[in-house]
């Protein structure tokens, strides 16, 4: 595909940029980080770019550098990315352990490398300088890490950078020095790269999220209970994407394989699959309870009140009657920022509510009833009895 096959809007006015940082994501320990990034990769990205701008000669031309933190919540972040692998020169992915399982990142990887699908493998390897974030295992064979592991010449630097990782020098104050060297080292060889073997202009392959590394479990299954379909928008232009392709991008990112289906097709799979259920607030108290009647335990709601003010009381009501019925307790969302800082743990919920209530493989012992929210049935106590 070449370059005048539609360019979005996001091409047309942004500049090519030196580099783009790849890494995998991870969920934030606390709230007050955006829920979407990490604080030091936010942290490498800025002292990478303030190095490049000291060693660059283009700076009027060429951005420094991108990632995705610098993206608005909300965007169709696959198209973005997409758009902004298509305009850099060089591609900085930040190895770690869950890299090489997390399908987004290698994705951007698949992505950007398709550019360069015509070019010699020596200049290949030129435009794609990896970084050792976090150790990789002892074992096995890392080619991606002995690759890292050339930024640093020095015996003694390149023993603390392989044993600890950048992120660990990035951190600790002791390694400044180290981190400092590495830093200068890896602007020096993306400036040089850019300057002296740019990139004709190409249309990288769309991001996908693909390849998808097997997880070793089921994909996780997201959809809606609202007046609309799955793809509601509650948010409308606050966001360009359905509340649940957000989310699904989200669990992409943190390395799970993700569908977005109708309500009864996530009742079909919701037997062998962690499942979030986003509420409309709207539906009510009644309709929220016959939808997700019969529904397994573990699966995860979060009801969204986006025209509901604060005080009043029907979101608190519903997300109240879930939790009766077995469901995790997931408070209520009323604002965009509430909703997006709750995506990343609201896939890490799921995730670890079928990890706990799911079933086995093969299945072994008495089967748990499903939650329900009607008055138990004479086949309830039945099968209660049988199975104690």
């Amino acid at each position: 595909m070449n370059w005048s096959d539609t360019p979005s809007a996001y091409v047309a006015t942004r500049r090519e940029t030196y580099f783009f940082l790849s890494y995998a994501h991870s969920v934030p320990l606390s709230d007050a980080a955006r829920p979407d990034t990490d604080y030091w990769v936010s942290r490498f990205f800025q002292d990478l770019c303030t190095s490049v701008r000291g060693r660059a000669t283009r700076v009027a031309e060429l951005e420094a550098g991108f990632f995705d933190g610098q993206v608005n919540p909300g965007t169709d972040l696959k198209q973005t990315l997409t758009d902004a692998l298509s305009v850099a020169h060089v591609f900085v992915p930040l190895y770690s352990p869950n890299y090489f399982r997390n399908a987004w990142a290698l994705g951007e990887r698949a992505s950007f490398l398709s550019r360069l699908a015509r070019l010699a493998a020596a200049r290949v390897e030129r435009h794609v300088l990896p970084v050792l974030w976090m150790p990789l295992p002892s074992w096995g064979d890392h080619p991606e890490a002995n690759r890292a592991l050339e930024l640093v010449r020095d015996a003694d630097e390149r023993a603390d950078y392989a044993e600890n990782g950048l992120r660990a020098l990035c951190k600790l104050s002791t390694y400044r020095r180290q981190y400092d060297n590495i830093l200068a080292e890896l602007a020096e060889r993306i400036v040089t790269v850019t300057e002296t073997e740019p990139l004709a202009r190409s249309r990288a392959a769309t991001l996908t999220g693909s390849p998808i590394v097997e997880s070793g479990g089921p994909a996780l299954v997201v959809t809606a209970l609202s007046a609309g379909s799955a793809r509601w928008r509650p948010y409308g232009d606050q966001h360009e994407l359905a509340v649940t392709d957000y989310v699904a991008a989200t669990a992409e990112r943190l390395g799970l394989p993700t569908r977005v289906v109708e309500l009864a097709e996530a009742r079909s799979r919701a037997p062998g699959s962690p499942v979030i259920v986003l509420v409309d607030a709207g539906v009510g108290a009644p309709t929220a309870r016959t939808a997700l009647d019969g529904l397994p335990q573990w699966v995860v709601p979060l009801v969204i009140a986006a025209d509901h003010a604060r005080g009043e009381p029907t979101p608190e009501a519903i997300a109240g009657t879930l939790q009766d019925a077995g469901f995790s307790r997931v408070l209520p969302v009323r604002t965009v920022e509430e909703f997006e800082r709750s995506a990343p743990l609201l896939v890490t919920e799921a995730r670890k509510q079928f990890l706990r209530h799911g079933p086995v493989d093969p299945p072994a012992g008495p089967h748990s009833p499903r939650p329900r929210l009607g008055p138990a049935t004479v086949s309830d106590v039945r099968r209660g009895k049988e199975e104690r």
